[in-house]
């Protein structure tokens, strides 16, 4: 009886256990409004990307929403319908006939999100934002999770603006952040500097994300703040080389 009983508790503890994990794994991918490299419309291969990197939470870039050039599939709404995710979606602007903008999908339950608009040097500049979305983790500790993407100008004058706003935004929030997405910069950039006064690449090793199909730099990342409420257990780039213009990146994160 007293055996019975001691393994009975034991595996009630392990139980117990496993539904408080904190473990996070990541996905940020810009999936240039569902192109492939061979120009082709393809959102079932990012779907396939997805599906087969099993994250909890997806930053996604360049996502078209029933615009005509991507024959008014809303595209995230179609992603969360073969992944079975939840869905936030940021417009940055209207776009043939629909918007264009970042997307993210979770596993878990989302609490609420807001979208804020980033900052450009002139009128003009094609808009960004970042999407932020808070959720409920197994454990019931709630996290933030952003998704951007920062401009894409050959000057880094944006892309500084950008940076410094979102510092200035996270700096004194309580929730613990990931911020994930296409930024743009390469490691060394000066805006990418920026962004760890207050965030702490957790993907500082992986292999460099573009192009596809022959990757020379990095500029795709994922960050988290505090740095002290992290850690990263792994962090990889994906070998996807057709389904866009980038390769993804999957980092697994535990929250202490």
């Amino acid at each position: 009886m007293k055996t019975t009983l001691f393994t009975a508790l034991a595996c009630f503890a392990g139980l117990t256990l496993f539904a408080q994990t904190n473990k996070v794994t990541v996905l940020t991918y810009n999936i240039h409004h569902g192109e492939n490299l061979k120009k082709e419309l393809d959102l079932q291969g990012i779907a396939n990307v997805i599906l087969a990197t099993n994250p909890d939470l997806v930053a996604l870039q360049e996502v078209d929403s029933v615009t005509q050039r991507t024959q008014k599939v809303d595209q995230l709404k179609e992603l969360a319908s073969i992944t079975g995710m939840y869905t936030y979606y940021a417009k940055a602007m209207d776009y043939d006939g629909g918007g264009y903008g970042t997307g993210i999908l979770s596993r878990f339950p989302i609490e609420n999100g807001v979208t804020i608009q980033l900052p450009s040097a002139q009128s003009g500049n094609e808009p960004r934002v970042a999407g932020i979305v808070t959720v409920k983790l197994p454990s019931d500790s709630l996290i933030q999770f952003v998704s951007t993407h920062l401009d894409a100008g050959q000057k880094p004058t944006d892309r500084l603006l950008q940076s410094a706003a979102l510092a200035e935004h996270f700096k004194a929030t309580q929730l613990p952040i990931i911020l994930a997405g296409d930024l743009n910069a390469i490691p060394s950039a000066k805006e990418i500097n920026v962004l760890r006064k207050i965030f702490t690449d957790a993907t500082p090793q992986v292999a460099p994300t573009i192009p596809a199909d022959a990757p020379k730099e990095k500029i795709d990342y994922i960050m988290v703040h505090p740095k002290h409420n992290w850690t990263i257990v792994s962090a990889r780039t994906i070998e996807e080389s057709v389904a866009s213009d980038h390769r993804p990146v999957l980092c697994e994160l535990e929250l202490k």
